[in-house]
């Protein structure tokens, strides 16, 4: 059910004209998040720690890019965590001040428990709606899904939040929450556009 309906909200974008004029979005950035809330459900028990996330993206055409995104979390009772995601995207404007936004691409998750070392690779696909809000500030929401999956974490869907201040076209300072069934995490992240 849920491949049918990812599959069907990726048909639907690329299905969308290419407009010839976009909303005023950049989409080649790099970025820094700082996570000091990071929680995983490891069967019956939530373990807690922090983590850092680095990612970028550069744009290739006028609606395309492509992006690469690492997390590492440093999590209790010595379990580190670590995901890469490399892959590309389009995005569409619905009008000036709101963009679709779809990716996909590959990822692969890696956990660490003493002597115990898991990893799997896997696909992602999101979709989501930027928009600009204020004339300094947008917000970001939407869904990804990734099939990576160690132990009884991962193969799961996320729901993705961003809030974002411009202080001009170079610089912002944002806060994210991701949250799933087994996964969430919050933080706070400056970018540099170029």
């Amino acid at each position: 059910m849920l491949s049918r309906t990812f599959g069907a909200l990726a048909a639907a974008a690329l299905a969308l004209p290419v407009a010839t004029q976009a909303a005023d979005f950049d989409y080649s950035f790099v970025d820094l998040a700082l996570l000091p809330h990071a929680q995983v459900e490891a069967g019956n028990d939530d373990i807690d720690g922090d983590g850092f996330q680095l990612r970028g993206s550069l744009a290739v055409s006028s609606n395309f890019f492509v992006l690469a995104q690492l997390q590492d979390f440093d999590l209790d009772r010595g379990v580190d965590v670590t995901r890469w995601m490399v892959g590309g995207g389009g995005h569409w404007p619905l009008n000036n001040s709101i963009d679709l936004v779809a990716t996909v691409g590959v990822a692969q998750l890696n956990v660490d428990v003493g002597r115990f070392d898991e990893d799997d690779t896997g696909v992602f696909l999101g979709g989501r709606v930027r928009a600009q809000v204020a004339p300094r500030f947008e917000l970001e929401g939407g869904v990804e899904y990734i099939s990576a999956e160690v132990g009884d974490s991962g193969n799961d869907v996320y729901l993705v939040g961003e809030g974002r201040y411009n202080f001009n076209d170079q610089l912002s300072l944002g806060a994210l929450v991701n949250f799933s069934s087994d996964v969430e995490t919050l933080g706070v992240y400056g970018r540099y556009s170029f």
